[in-house]
């Protein structure tokens, strides 16, 4: 039937999202393939909605759905992150023979979003418990935080993420574009290896350990039921109008936040859902 058809066409809009980032990814274009998470993030959004409003659920949706989301957020969010460890050594471009063992290694850790995301996936697909709050953080989450770095090094701070940087570029350039301390700071901190390395392993863990995490299907809107949710909202929208309030109006003090509100937001997402995890643990 055709009903039927409809929010799967939506997946697959999805998972040709995913493939299409994979392509950028490879062509330096690394801040589009993380354009494409987003994009994807749309139709991953929509097809469960219109899945529910027409009617139209079925067991091939559901598995449908998360072999999309096992590209778009599982496999292009760690091709960008091998990228992005690969260019932070100094050896993206450089044939296979060049680089040394220990930095294409290094730079593999970036798959283990892919590997665990699997996991995260066949859980969630497994586990009839995750209807009210999420197990484990959700692959698009991990996936949005990773998508953020590129959009940042591009859109904020004009850089090309596949050449490797160094204090000295970042103090030239902030003759240009009147980058102050704190700018060459947090560019320094985003495109340090080590944090690469270590953001990948952490939201790879926190997609599979058994940690009661925000989910936003509302069933109604109850202050009350919602409370937690609710709260996340709000926090986001003032974070996001801190980001870029500075397009509006100069506030003398307040940094310059804007694309970095991203990676913040996953963050924020992720201490709201431990935070009340601890509420309720006293309760």
């Amino acid at each position: 039937m055709i009903k039927n058809f409809i929010p799967n066409l939506f997946t697959l809009s999805n998972l040709f999202c995913g493939l299409l980032g994979i392509y950028f990814s490879f062509h330096e274009a690394l801040h589009w393939a993380a354009v494409m998470i987003f994009v994807g993030g749309f139709f991953d959004f929509f097809d469960g909605m219109i899945a529910r409003l027409i009617g139209a659920h079925s067991e091939l949706g559901k598995q449908l759905d998360s072999l999309a989301d096992m590209v778009t957020f599982g496999v292009l969010p760690g091709i960008i992150l091998f990228n992005l460890i690969l260019s932070a050594q100094g050896h993206y471009f450089s044939n296979f023979s060049e680089i040394p063992i220990t930095s294409f290694a290094l730079a593999c850790t970036g798959f283990l979003i892919p590997l665990f995301g699997a996991l995260r996936l066949a859980k969630f697909n497994t586990d009839e418990n995750q209807s009210d709050e999420f197990i484990g953080i959700p692959t698009p989450a991990a996936a949005i935080f990773i998508a953020g770095l590129p959009i940042v090094l591009h859109w904020q701070y004009f850089l090309n993420s596949y050449i490797p940087h160094s204090v000295a570029e970042f103090v030239s350039l902030s003759q240009i574009y009147y980058w102050n301390n704190t700018d060459i700071g947090i560019m320094l901190f985003i495109t340090n290896v080590w944090f690469y390395v270590l953001a990948g392993a952490c939201l790879s863990l926190l997609m599979v350990l058994p940690i009661p995490i925000l989910s936003f299907k509302f069933k109604n809107l109850n202050w009350k039921t919602n409370l937690w949710r609710y709260s996340f909202l709000i926090l986001a929208i003032t974070t996001i109008g801190f980001s870029f309030i500075h397009d509006i109006v100069y506030v003398k003090g307040l940094p310059y936040i804007q694309w970095l509100v991203i990676p913040i937001l996953i963050t924020e997402f992720i201490f709201v859902s431990i935070i009340k995890n601890l509420v309720s643990a006293d309760h």
